[in-house]
Parts: C-alpha cells; sequence; structure tokens
C-alpha cells in the first residue's frame, strides 16, 4: 500500500449507513484499534481539515447516501436536503413556483441560502446568480455518493458563509464498469411528466482511476388552472380571499368626467356608456394563464480522474459542467396609468387638466369618447401570457496534488469556475410607447407614426397592430459569476501525549471573486420602460480578492476527552478589514455507549457583489400589508399617520408594490455566534440515538425591511420615512413604491433542538430498519432595525422568512428481504399563522416504494409513488398562489418508476 492510500478524498467509504431504507444518518465515533489502523483509509468529516482513522465530530452531522435517495425516488441534490427537517424558510424550488423561477437552493434554520455553504468534494463551489445562491440543481447527481451536511458553523474551518451550516457533496470514488438508469414519472392529474436517463461509466488501474457521469433531466410544468385549489386566484371557493388582480381586460376608469369611483365600457361598440367597475365580478383570474410549475430541462456532465506519479504523489481533476433551461408564464401584461404615474422609477404619464393635476390619458387621445382626461387601469389579455426563460450554465474546472511524506500529507489545488444565468422575458410593453399611444398627439400630424391604443371596452378592443407598436421592449439579463481559488494545506501528528498523537492542519486559500449584471435599457432604472416588470441595473462589481489562513488541532486530553480547536483569519480587498474566526469543540465518552459533544464558533458572511455595488432595483413585491388599511377594504385606519388619504383611493387592488433597494459599498460582514450541545447514544450497530441543541445569533445582518419603513412612516409618524413611501393620486391613494435600501441593520437569534433516532432488527420475515428525525424551534427572534423591538417568528409565516414552523419530522420505515425492499417515509409540517391571523394547518405528506433486484438480467427497478394520499398543503390565506410553493407542492400524487443496470 503506498502512502497516499492513506488519505484519500473525504468520503465515508459506507461505514456509516447500517441500513440503505432509512433517509440520513447521523455521524457517530467509531473506535478502531492501533493494530488496524495502518490497514484503514484517512477520512475527512465534514467540519475538519485533519483526516482520521475514526469518525468523530463535536458538531451534529446528517449523511445521506445515494442509496438512501434512490430508495426514496429523489433525483437531486435539492430534493434530497428538502426532506431533512432542518431545512425551512424560503427554500427556494425551481420547479415548483409560478413564472420565472429559477434555482433550487438550501436554508438551513430557516436562514437565507447565502448563509449556508455548499462544497463538492470539500470544496467551494461557484453561486448561480447576483444573490449568491448555489444552484442546487447544477450538481451532478449522477456522480453523488452522499451528502454530509454539518449542522453547525463553519467559519473557522471553510470561512465565509457558513453560518447556518454547511453541504458537502461528496462524489463517486473508483468507480470501475458502467452503470446505466432511466426513469419516468407522472402525476396522478396526467402532467408534470419527469423523464430522466444517466449514464456511468468508470476504470481504474493499481495507480489511478477515471470517472465520467453524464444525465439529463425533462420535467414538464402545468398552469395554476390545472389543480382545483388555484384553478381561480378567488380563493373564496377554497375557504381563502379573492386575489384576482384589479388590472383587467375590461377597462377601470377614473377621471374623464365620470365623478367619484370607478367605471368601465361594457360594450365596445358604445364605448361612451358606463357602468360601475365592480372588483368582485371584472377582477381578472391570472391563474387561468400563469404557470403552477415550471418547465425544466438540464443535462450535466462531471468527470474525474486521479492518477499516482509516485508512491507520495497523486495528481487529481475534476471537470463538470451543467446547462439548464427553465420556463414560466406570468400573467399578460397591463398599465394602470394612475400606478405608474406616481412611481419615482418610472416614465410619469404626463397628461394634466386645466389644474394642473395628472393623467394617462390625453382628453383628445383618439378612442377617448368623453373629451376629458383621466386614468385607466387595463390587461392587455390580447397579448397572452409573458413567457420567461431562463438559461444556466456553470462550469468546473479543478486540478490538484495529494502527497505524502512520512506521517504528513499535504494538499495544492487551483480551482476555476464560471457561472452564468441568462433571463428572457420577450418582448413587452412599452411604458414610454403605451404613453405615447394614450396621448392627444398620438396618430396626429404631430405624431403620425404613433398608434393610438384603444383602451376603452371589453377584451377585443386591443387589436394586433396596437400591440406591434407597444411591444418594442424585452427584459432581459445576464449574471456572470467567476470564481478562481488556490489552496495549499498540511496536516499530520504534533506529538504522543498519553491519551494519543495530537494532530494538526494548516493551510492557505487565495480567492478571487467577480459578479457582473447586465440588463437592458428597458430595465434600468433610470429609464424603467417595461409594463409590469421590475427595474434592475448594471452591475460590475470589483474582484475581491480573499486571503485565508487557517489552523486546526485535535488534541485528546484524556482517553475519553478530546478538544478540537480551529482558527481562520481572513483578508477581503473590498471590505477594508480583516475578520478572525475561532471554534472550539469538545468530544467526551463518559461510557463506551454514551458521546457527549459540543462546541462554540463566530462565524461571518461577507455582503454579495450585489448588496454592495448594484445601483438602485425595484422589484414588485405581494403580502405586505399597508398600515393604513389593516382591513385590505380601502378605509383608513383613524391613525393620524394616516391622515390626508381618501377612502377607496388606498384600496390597491394591484395586491402589491415595488420596493426599492440599492447597493452599499459601505456594508460590513455579518457576524454569527454558534453553539452546539449534544448526545449520541449508540447502544448497538441497529439502535442509536442522537439528541443535539443549537443556538445562533447574527448581528449587522444585511436586510432590507419595508414592513418596518411603513411602520416608522405611518404608525410612528417618523419623519425620516415619510418621504420614502410613494403614492397614487397625488399622494392620497394605494401604495406604489417603498424605498427600503440594504444596511447592516437587522440582528437575530434563533435556538432549537434536533433528534434522530436508528433502529434495526432482523425477523424471519426480512429486515426492518426505522429512522426519525425531529427539529423544532424554541425561538426565532428577529430584530429588523437596530431600534426597533425584536419580533418572533416561530410558528409563522413571515415576508421575509417563510414558512418557519415550530416542528418539522421525518420517519422513514424500511423492510427488505431477499431481492425485495420496500420503504415508506413520512414527512410531518406543523401548523403557522399567517399574517392577519389565518391558520395554515399542520401536515402530513406520504412516500412509499417498492423496490426489486431482477437477478437474470442485473436490472435494479423501483416503482414508487409521492404525496400516496394526494394530500393537498395547507392554504396560504394571504398569497397570490394559495400555496406556499417554497415548502409545499401543489402537484398532488407522482407516480415513478426507475430502472438500473450495472455492467
Amino acid at each position: 500500500m503506498s502512502k497516499y492510500s492513506s488519505f484519500k478524498r473525504s468520503a465515508l467509504s459506507g461505514m456509516l449507513i447500517s441500513s440503505a431504507a432509512t433517509l440520513s444518518a447521523p455521524v457517530f465515533a467509531e473506535a478502531v484499534s492501533e493494530q488496524n489502523e495502518e490497514h484503514i483509509e484517512k477520512i475527512m468529516v465534514t467540519g475538519s481539515r485533519i483526516a482520521r482513522t475514526e469518525l468523530s465530530s463535536s458538531s451534529p452531522i446528517t449523511v445521506v447516501s445515494k442509496v438512501q435517495m434512490e430508495r426514496l425516488g429523489i433525483t437531486d441534490v435539492g430534493e434530497a436536503l428538502r426532506k431533512l427537517p432542518a431545512l425551512t424558510g424560503n427554500t427556494a424550488n425551481a420547479q415548483s413556483d409560478s413564472g420565472a423561477g429559477s434555482v433550487a437552493t438550501v436554508t438551513l434554520r430557516g436562514i437565507e441560502a447565502s448563509n449556508t455553504l455548499i462544497l463538492i468534494n470539500g470544496r467551494r463551489t461557484i453561486a448561480a446568480n447576483a444573490e449568491n445562491q448555489v444552484d442546487l440543481l447544477s450538481i451532478p447527481f449522477e456522480a453523488v455518493e452522499q451528502i454530509q451536511v454539518l449542522k453547525d458553523g463553519a467559519s473557522a474551518i471553510y470561512g465565509s458563509d457558513a453560518i447556518a451550516g454547511v453541504v458537502n457533496i461528496i462524489t463517486k470514488n473508483d468507480f470501475e464498469g458502467a452503470r446505466i438508469n432511466a426513469g419516468y414519472g407522472i402525476s396522478g392529474r396526467g402532467d408534470g411528466a419527469e423523464k430522466r436517463i444517466g449514464l456511468t461509466l468508470g476504470a481504474s488501474s493499481d495507480r489511478g482511476s477515471l470517472m465520467i457521469a453524464l444525465a439529463q433531466n425533462n420535467t414538464d410544468g402545468w398552469l395554476s388552472r390545472d389543480r382545483t385549489r388555484t384553478r381561480d386566484a378567488d380563493f373564496r371557493h377554497v375557504g381563502g380571499q379573492n386575489q384576482r388582480s384589479g388590472t383587467a381586460p375590461y377597462a377601470r376608469l377614473t377621471g374623464f368626467g365620470l365623478g367619484e369611483g370607478e367605471w368601465t365600457v361594457p360594450d365596445a361598440a358604445n364605448p361612451g356608456d358606463v357602468i360601475p367597475w365592480d372588483y368582485d365580478v371584472m377582477g381578472y383570474n391570472y391563474h387561468d394563464v400563469t404557470s403552477g410549475s415550471n418547465t425544466l430541462k438540464n443535462t450535466t456532465m462531471f468527470f474525474t480522474g486521479e492518477y499516482e506519479l509516485t508512491d507520495d504523489i497523486q495528481v487529481f481533476a475534476e471537470i463538470s459542467s451543467y446547462q439548464g433551461w427553465n420556463r414560466g408564464n406570468q400573467a399578460p401584461p397591463g398599465v394602470d396609468t394612475a400606478w405608474y404615474g406616481s412611481g419615482t422609477e418610472t416614465p410619469a404619464f404626463h397628461h394634466y387638466d386645466a389644474d394642473g393635476n395628472q393623467f394617462g390619458v390625453g382628453a383628445n387621445q383618439k378612442y377617448n369618447p368623453f373629451g376629458v382626461e383621466g386614468n385607466v387601469s387595463r390587461r392587455f389579455v390580447e397579448y397572452g401570457p409573458r413567457v420567461y426563460t431562463t438559461e444556466t450554465d456553470v462550469t468546473r474546472y479543478t486540478l490538484g496534488f495529494n502527497g505524502a511524506f512520512g506521517d504528513y500529507d499535504w494538499n495544492l489545488t487551483y480551482s476555476s469556475q464560471e457561472g452564468r444565468m441568462t433571463t428572457d422575458g420577450g418582448l413587452q410593453p412599452s411604458l414610454m410607447r403605451i404613453d405615447a399611444a394614450l396621448s392627444d398627439e398620438c396618430g396626429t400630424s404631430e405624431d403620425p407614426d404613433c398608434v393610438p391604443l384603444n383602451v376603452f371596452g371589453p377584451p377585443g378592443t386591443i387589436t394586433q397592430e396596437m400591440l406591434d407598436y407597444i411591444n418594442v421592449t424585452k427584459p432581459f439579463s445576464i449574471n456572470d459569476n467567476t470564481l478562481d481559488y488556490y489552496q495549499a494545506s498540511l496536516a499530520g501528528p504534533v506529538m504522543e501525549l498519553p491519551a494519543g498523537t495530537m494532530k494538526f492542519a494548516i493551510g492557505y486559500e487565495h480567492r478571487e471573486e467577480q459578479s457582473k449584471q447586465r440588463a437592458d435599457i428597458s430595465q434600468q432604472t433610470e429609464t424603467f420602460d417595461v409594463s409590469w416588470g421590475e427595474a434592475t441595473s448594471d452591475v460590475v462589481s470589483p474582484v475581491r480578492k480573499i486571503d485565508e489562513f487557517y489552523a486546526e488541532f485535535v488534541i485528546p486530553t484524556l482517553d475519553t476527552l478530546e478538544v478540537q480547536l480551529a482558527v481562520r483569519h481572513s483578508k477581503y480587498s473590498d471590505l477594508g478589514e480583516t475578520t478572525t474566526n475561532p471554534k472550539v469543540g469538545v468530544i467526551y465518552k463518559p461510557l463506551e455507549d454514551l458521546t457527549l459533544r459540543g462546541s462554540y464558533s463566530t462565524g461571518f458572511r461577507a455582503p454579495t457583489m450585489l448588496q454592495m455595488y448594484s445601483k438602485a432595483n425595484a422589484a414588485f413585491t405581494e403580502g405586505i400589508a399597508d398600515p393604513c388599511d389593516p382591513s385590505g377594504t380601502g378605509v383608513v385606519a383613524n391613525m393620524p399617520g394616516c391622515a390626508g388619504l381618501v377612502d377607496g383611493n388606498i384600496l390597491n387592488t394591484v395586491k402589491g408594490f415595488n420596493v426599492t433597494s440599492g447597493g452599499n459599498s459601505e456594508l460590513l460582514p455579518e457576524e454569527a455566534k454558534n453553539l452546539t450541545l449534544g448526545l449520541v447514544y449508540q447502544a448497538t450497530d441497529k439502535l442509536s440515538l442522537t439528541l443535539d441543541y443549537f443556538k445562533i445569533t447574527q448581528e449587522n445582518v444585511v436586510f432590507q425591511s419595508p414592513e418596518y419603513v411603513l411602520d416608522q412612516a405611518y404608525v410612528a409618524q417618523n419623519p425620516d420615512y415619510t418621504g420614502e413611501v410613494t403614492r397614487a393620486l397625488g399622494g392620497t391613494g394605494y401604495i406604489v413604491s417603498v424605498n427600503a435600501p440594504n444596511d447592516n441593520i437587522a440582528e437575530r437569534t434563533l435556538d432549537g433542538i434536533d433528534l434522530a433516532l436508528m433502529y434495526g432488527f432482523d425477523s424471519s420475515v426480512g429486515d426492518w430498519d426505522i429512522n426519525l428525525e425531529w427539529s423544532h424551534f424554541l425561538t426565532f427572534d428577529v430584530q429588523d432595525t437596530a431600534d426597533s423591538p425584536s419580533r418572533s417568528i416561530v410558528g409563522l409565516y413571515d415576508n421575509s422568512f417563510g414558512n418557519i414552523p415550530e416542528d418539522r419530522a421525518n420517519l422513514t420505515l424500511g423492510w427488505s428481504k431477499n431481492d425485495w425492499s420496500v420503504t415508506y417515509n413520512v414527512e410531518y409540517i406543523s401548523a403557522t399563522d399567517e399574517p392577519g391571523g389565518h391558520v395554515m394547518g399542520s401536515s402530513n405528506f406520504h412516500n412509499a416504494q417498492v423496490n426489486y433486484f431482477y437477478d437474470p438480467l442485473g436490472v435494479d427497478i423501483n416503482l414508487g409513488v409521492k404525496n400516496l394520499w394526494d394530500k393537498e398543503p395547507p392554504l396560504r390565506y394571504e398569497g397570490t398562489n394559495g400555496v406556499d410553493y417554497n415548502t409545499y407542492s401543489l402537484r398532488g400524487n407522482f407516480f415513478y418508476m426507475t430502472l438500473a443496470k450495472e455492467f
């Protein structure tokens, strides 16, 4: 055996998982006698840079094997992680999302995805978008051997972003032969079909190995109308509220000399005859055309190779690529001239009456039958849905050397990675063209090329010629990320102590990161020109250079006590300061079957490039209440801060408003403190239990809070904030935009308990395994700004953090005998309260699979059902989708089959 063979990659070599039927397993200490140590590979557990012959960690770690994932029909890393109870909040899923959702993320402990570090084989991987979010779909699932989830802060070990924890994707090693697998699934409604095919090829010799894994996935989406819950945005048919849009195919008219109230023209042949506009009758059901789930296509490739140049030196390489495509429908575009006319981020509609009041439609516009200025809200259903597509390309190149001299191991690694995300909204209406088409001059000798727009009347009054004139903008953006880094490390023994060998690891890392965001001119804030869209600015960040030094020590102080120490010093070229973060961990084994463990560390997260260097951006935001209209009926609340607003005018039938923000180059790193305390009880190989307490405290959190701005402006009557809110109708109407810039203003403290229980036994009718995981929040307190009171979000749906249930649990039962195995899984999520008092009830979802290995052909056959009992998720009362897509799916039951064969 070469010296190097004792220090291979950080794979667990099958030592952890005792049953393929369970979902996950905690890491337990496993003693290895000294006489056998030289014959066992050293391994590196996530959360440590020191490779050892035994598995031990002072922090809680969950491991999910590829076999376990396949036994539950899981086909990507994101889906596997969403099974874990420790994940909650705004965990994005690119497929179960209406419109232009494009990435799959992980939010450990309910904290933003940028607070969980994603690694592949212990090394950083590039983010897919400007928010510094790694797209989990880009990770080559075909090559995955297992997933290790460290549920503890690890900035001292890995640097920035490891606040909530670390997800380390371990790929296959020393694979020989060929494996082909194919899968097909379809929902019980006959849609949402998934088609997947994968191929893995590998070869090895005494000195090296090669492997390539290829996979292609296609998943069909469906429309919101294809589900009972979302067939209509008026959710009163399922006990919700009417969420239809007030920007509807029937024009909603104000002004025009028609008196108070809102009016519409029901008959195109008689445009001068009006009736009152009735929201309950005429509100627009956008669910008729929007996506309930997006269509996805992606292709992944992963190559890895290693070769022993000498007995002491090995060269290795990894190359991976990902091409993803995502398509989703949004509602047809529209215009509300009063809404846009008062916005600060859009061109104002500039028609005025004799008193100087601003309106969107000129008195002498060609189709204006009233001869008086006015405002109009009109949905262009003649246009059809807006179709957004997102293309993601990620490439990673890694080259390195591992070696050994004496008892010491060393590593040199270089990695170059690029990510590009391109979002295309197709041709859409231009606000400037709409403004021109509603002017008095359009179509006259003053502007003969202009095509007047007929917004008076029901659907059908807007012709193709009119659409061709206004459809000239194209919301198109490209985000480019680059990541290059060098790593050098040395590890080995320090000295012999009475209780064992003291070991160390030291290293240096240099990273260079840059983010560029380019938007077409129609989206840029200064000339925002997309009807019913968002404003996006160009961003070209400086190259961020990071230099880091780290050291780690494992000190066996007693036969039953081990201390782990680590520290990392980081310097960021664009932050103007350095940060040093220590970690101390303890493993104590008072009894043979019982291990006590604990750790304390500090951590940090560097602000993203977008947070620091973007210009002003505007994003249309839903679900935020107007403090002056708490009932949502348009009746002004009896508060001094709401004086001057008018009943009816403040009713926001658009169901949202723009939240503007921008970069802040003075941002500082977010700071955190992490504490974990736990015990591990392992009575036998078939019975084990872990119980862990965790606490995270974050300060200087980069945050924007439109809710806080509104509260200060109207409840506290703080003059510093009143100018940050723009309202329609000369300041007397509904909210158009809120300016809520990014700053280091927030703090939060959360703590809770994790429990994992594994039990297995053999019987005459087969082998049985039980795995239970449970995560419980004790507190989750958020202080949005330094001068605002803390608020608890445990058991709530929060607009900033998403769904934070008090309890999540996952129970998996497994049975196997000969060539058969059965897996049954139950996921539980406790109830949460929405703002306004509505309760999203508790839920449990059941999944089942039967596996059979057909020996004559060597084929592994899986048949399964996800959401076996076709259970609907709880109603989200306040949301326009009727469901929290970050936690649940409306797909319903899903039937699938996979076939796999190795050669």
